[in-house]
């Protein structure tokens, strides 16, 4: 197999180059799903040792969504990784703001957007020893295999050795001018902690041809290749793919069978719309957690694209809601007293007419608070068109 994009002939370059991007989660994570060489030196160990164990069964087929990517490991693919050593080569990416963070680091993104903001500034320093470079598999093990449904791609290269995220540290002052760390001889505007680490890089220098040394062989960046768009866009039969987003104030959601979370907001899934879903947030202190039902899905198979979206409690519509129902009664209770009085009575006719004006007008008031406070509590909805993923009922290859 050919060696993909950065391939085979020397360490992996780390791709450093930020676009700019829109601000919204799920726009950023769509336009990373570009970036085919993403790191995964922010991955949990579970994840790596996962990562690990699959490269041993055979070819490593993932569902890739560009901030997320899922190892799909009940997808087996014949194939095996060759060790290829290269020439060890040390770099440090350094992200300085959300844009370059989607780009550089997208499957960490939603979960290192807030410690960014917090220090300032994140660093990954690697130090490369070499590849392992997928040999011997076949496309076909993924297009006829139900468990492979909703594969995206598959690791046709994947580079090892040590690695440390850090947080903080210098950041880039006025006019280009680099400002030291803690200790580094200088001012300073922020310490610099370290996030997560695998490995020694004076190990890597023992690597062999036969293999990495063990103390130099962590995961650092896949590249991938993409499968067939057809594979990709298929759920189980009878299912149907739903995007899941935040509404107003950006707060992450979990979208939830019963006590089961099925993910994170932003997140696209196939779903079987015959279940309930619902979508949870965390309202802050003191306050009740948000929680909205997701509308019957089973009324939109065939209508088209559409996104759930989660929308939180507002505690200003509801008090606008409760002051104006209350005036708005006020005046309606008003107008029904003036009109009793008035209007049975030839002197009071100007008290009529008063009633006659104020009734329909607190009538109106009333109504427009009755809805504010019935839709300010937390909701889900379902939003169509066109700029959203399309719905498809799965099927069969």
């Amino acid at each position: 197999m050919g060696c993909l994009s950065g391939g085979c002939g020397g360490a992996a370059a780390i791709q450093a180059t930020a676009p700019q991007m829109p601000s919204d989660g799920l726009t950023r994570c769509t336009i990373a799903k570009g970036e085919d060489n993403p790191l995964v030196t922010e991955w949990t160990a579970s994840e790596k040792a996962s990562l690990e164990t699959q490269l041993q069964r055979g070819a490593v087929v993932v569902a890739y969504h560009g901030c997320e990517m899922r190892i799909l490991t009940e997808c087996p693919v014949r194939g095996a990784y060759a060790w290829k050593r290269t020439t060890t080569a040390t770099d440090v990416v350094d992200i300085n703001n959300a844009d370059e963070l989607y780009s550089k680091l997208p499957l960490g993104a939603l979960k290192l957007e807030g410690e960014l903001q917090r220090s300032g500034r994140l660093s990954v320093q690697t130090t490369v020893a070499g590849q392992l470079v997928l040999q011997g598999w076949e496309l076909a093990d993924v297009a006829h295999n139900p468990a492979c449904v909703g594969a995206t791609h598959v690791i046709g290269q994947i580079s090892v050795g040590t690695f440390k995220l850090r947080s903080g540290g210098a950041v880039k002052a006025g006019g280009g001018v680099s400002v030291p760390v803690i200790g580094g001889g200088g001012s300073t505007t922020s310490e610099q902690t370290v996030l997560r680490e695998a490995g020694d890089a004076d190990k890597c220098k023992l690597a062999t041809d036969q293999a990495p040394n063990a103390e130099c062989a962590s995961p650092i960046q896949v590249f991938l290749q993409p499968l067939p768009s057809q594979l990709a866009d298929r759920g189980p039969p009878g299912t149907v793919k739903v995007s899941f987003v935040a509404g107003e104030g950006g707060a992450k959601w979990s979208v939830q069978v019963g006590d089961r979370k099925l993910c994170d907001t932003p997140c696209e899934r196939w779903v079987d719309p015959v279940m309930p879903y619902t979508m949870r947030s965390e309202a802050g202190f003191l306050q009740k957690d948000n929680v909205a039902d997701v509308p019957d899905l089973r009324q939109q198979l065939g209508s088209g694209p559409f996104v759930v979206r989660a929308h939180p409690r507002s505690i200003a519509a509801l008090a606008g809601g409760v002051t104006a129902t209350t005036f708005g009664g006020l005046g309606f209770a008003a107008g029904v007293t003036l009109m009793t009085v008035g209007c049975g009575s030839s002197e009071h006719k100007s008290m009529c007419t008063a009633g006659a004006i104020t009734v329909p007008v607190g009538g109106l008031v009333t109504a427009g608070g009755i809805y504010l406070i019935v839709n300010s509590g937390e909701r889900a909805e379902i939003v169509h068109g066109s700029a959203t993923p399309r719905l498809g009922v799965g099927g069969r290859f």
